[in-house]
């Protein structure tokens, strides 16, 4: 306002000094005019400078709004990697899920079935042991003293228990020299025989000389094929065979019925050099 005054009071000193001198009407309509003017100036450099004002803000407000855009954007596609991930990671869980409990059940299954088909094996080998020994039990009495002199029968078979001592190799070819081999036991019934005839141990045609932990007999049957054994085992937690190695460094490699120290129901591997009464049949 103070501006518009001066404007003012420089016209008034220049009219003064004017040679056309103006009537205090005109000189009024002169201020009015001026002072008009000055406002319409104020006006449009006031909005010349929001303009400009606004020119300046608007690349600020622009890169707010794309930053911002950018921000919500990045949020988003963060929210739609993780939830894919987890969909993923559920999907995964649960098809790993459903595969560990078939082949849980499989195995489950297939160990059931096992266990089946073990009580069936036992309970077959148990009814073939026991027709086995009936076989010999009926057979019992039908020798009718076919066995030559010296030998003693049992169903259809004649054994001979040797009065002298022999190692396992030589035993074995001594029963080969009288018609026959050394005993070869596979049942109950010949195992109670055999034991009721003898008061100390005695070879038997058994060993694993070809292949340690083998066991087979004189005639090339696997022990295990015939599914009848007596080896010795005591409540201590001893068990035959043992392979035993300080008395012959070869080991135990031949079987014998008893022992020394009086054990005549069951079997013991021996060294094949120690010298031993020996059972014969045939």
């Amino acid at each position: 306002m103070q501006a518009v005054y001066e404007d003012i009071s420089f016209d008034l000193c220049k009219m003064e000094s004017s040679e056309n001198y103006h009537s205090p009407t005109d000189t009024e309509d002169d201020i009015y005019v001026n002072t008009e003017d000055y406002r319409a100036e104020l006006k449009n450099s006031d909005i010349s400078d929001c303009n400009e004002l606004k020119d300046k803000k608007k690349p600020g407000k622009i890169f707010r709004s794309a930053f911002g855009l950018l921000l919500i954007l990045g949020v988003l596609l963060t929210l739609c990697v993780v939830g894919i991930l987890y969909h993923n990671k559920v999907v995964s869980y649960e098809i790993l899920s459903e595969q560990y409990s078939n082949v849980t059940e499989t195995l489950m299954t297939q160990e059931h079935e096992a266990k089946e088909l073990e009580k069936l094996y036992e309970a077959l080998t148990v009814k073939h042991l026991q027709v086995q020994e009936n076989l010999t039990a009926c057979s019992a009495n039908k020798n009718n003293g076919q066995c030559e002199e010296g030998w003693k029968s049992l169903g259809l078979k004649c054994y001979y228990f040797s009065s002298f001592k022999l190692n396992w190799e030589q035993s074995r070819d001594y029963c080969v020299e009288k018609g026959g081999h050394l005993v070869i036991i596979t049942s109950q019934t010949e195992q109670n025989f055999v034991v009721s005839q003898i008061g100390e141990t005695h070879w038997i045609g058994l060993n694993d000389l070809e292949t340690e932990g083998q066991w087979m007999w004189v005639n090339n049957k696997p022990l295990k094929e015939t599914g009848v054994t007596f080896w010795f085992s005591s409540p201590g937690g001893a068990r035959e065979p043992d392979n035993w190695k300080k008395m012959d460094p070869s080991g135990e490699n031949c079987a014998a019925l008893g022992d020394a120290n009086g054990n005549m129901h069951t079997w013991f591997d021996a060294s094949c050099s120690t010298i031993k009464k020996c059972i014969c049949e045939k």
